[in-house]
């Protein structure tokens, strides 16, 4: 890898795009450049206004491109929300390798036997998570390239998205002049560069807290075997804040970050915050105890669908290394507690890890699945493991300057 050619990761949230700029500096990834900008062209945690999340990708695409000096051309982009479902799947193929051995294309053709199953017609493949393998019963292997053999067993976690979903993000980044290489689920792509090796073989959780939608990802034995999402967010928090306490969408926004959510109403603390009514009819105090309150009960609601998603997908209890908390919506005081109080187990914050560089600007929750889809960018390029949905056929031939011109006679501005 060099810097001709980047490793960008695009994360297309309900309210913002993060885009990172990153290259591989004698074996290490080093960020090099970033940026983010809001939008308001989602609603449910799909896209409603394609200009809208386009615009927003650019302007995030050259505030990085401005800081790296490198242009942003290609790139792996995340897709979430309720959209993507997954489940485990096996499947069997004959080993045809030199001398009855397993080569790397028996181990390709077996993962994606895997993908054989009933599906909607309006559903596709978005990714294919390898679990493991096994050579004429003997299983247990993680790789089994050059093992002897007759038949090749794979399991893998199998994940599927909306047809339309998926065109509308690949869409949007193409609209902005950049070329999709593969979409990639948001909260596998947040644990490649939050999770240690210890929590994915321990077993652990991680639940990506994002502005329109939850999403989450169960890890045991180092593998990924079950997932989900919760059309519950940031977004919802603020106006469950905003209805209950009868003030504006942004006051209930400020407060949610300045009070955030505490197990219990006193330790909030005491007094009161200052906000103003519906309808200019001037100010007023509401207690801080009361805010706490209404978002702890959310964050509760949140944390228990969870649960109940994890149950009904086989897993009976949280996994050993505990809860990891990322995403936007990681940063609300007190989620942390509240997530240990429910699942039962440890929570911690999820930062990105494992960057050198430009770090500081990328440090927080929120920039966790952009910066692990240019870490996963790189892992792909070197073991060549990645399987997913790829970019639209005949993008690669599309001019930058013609599709920025394009753009603008479209009005997306």
């Amino acid at each position: 890898m060099n810097e001709l050619s980047p490793l960008v990761g695009i994360d297309v949230g309900s309210a913002a795009v993060s885009v990172v700029v990153a290259i591989e500096d004698e074996g290490r990834i080093r960020v090099v450049g970033s940026g983010r900008a809001r939008h308001e062209g989602a609603r449910k945690d799909v896209i409603s206004e394609l200009g809208a999340v386009a615009e927003a990708v650019r302007e995030a695409a050259e505030e990085a491109e401005a800081m790296s000096s490198l242009p942003v051309e290609q790139a792996v982009v995340g897709l979430g929300g309720t959209p993507v479902t997954g489940m485990c799947a096996t499947a069997s193929v004959p080993i045809t390798g030199r001398a009855s051995t397993v080569c790397s294309e028996d181990q390709r053709r077996a993962l994606r036997a895997c993908t054989r199953m009933n599906i909607p017609d309006d559903y596709e493949v978005l990714s294919i998570l390898p679990a493991g393998f096994a050579v004429d019963g003997q299983g247990g292997l993680r790789t089994a390239v050059g093992m002897p053999g007759k038949r090749l067993d794979a399991s893998a976690y199998v994940l599927f998205t909306h047809k339309t979903h998926a065109q509308a993000v690949v869409q949007a980044v193409n609209t902005a002049g950049i070329v999709v290489k593969r979409l990639t689920y948001e909260p596998v792509a947040a644990a490649e560069s939050v999770l240690t090796n210890d929590e994915r073989d321990l077993g652990c959780l991680l639940l990506d807290l994002g502005y329109g939608s939850s999403e989450w990802v169960a890890y045991s034995d180092g593998v990924a075997v079950a997932s989900g999402a919760i059309p519950v967010g940031g977004r919802l928090f603020t106006n469950d804040l905003a209805v209950l306490i009868k003030t504006t969408t942004e006051a209930a926004e400020r407060v949610k970050r300045e009070v955030g959510a505490t197990p219990t109403r006193s330790g909030a603390g005491g007094g009161g915050v200052e906000v103003p009514a519906i309808g200019e009819q001037g100010h007023f105090l509401v207690e801080r105890g009361f805010v706490s309150e209404i978002l702890s009960e959310r964050a509760r609601d949140l944390f228990v669908r969870v649960h109940r998603q994890m149950i009904g997908q086989g897993v009976e209890r949280t996994p050993r290394a505990g809860v990891v908390l990322t995403g936007g919506g990681a940063r609300l005081i007190g989620i942390t507690e509240l997530a240990q109080e429910i699942f039962g187990f440890t929570a911690r914050l999820g930062t990105p890890r494992g960057l050198t560089g430009s770090t500081e600007p990328v440090a927080g929750p929120e920039w966790s699945v952009a910066c692990g889809l240019a870490l996963e960018e790189h892992r792909a390029g070197n073991d060549g493991s990645a399987i997913g949905r790829e970019g639209q056929t005949g993008i690669l031939s599309w001019l930058r300057n013609a599709l920025n011109e394009l753009f603008e006679i479209g009005g997306g501005r």
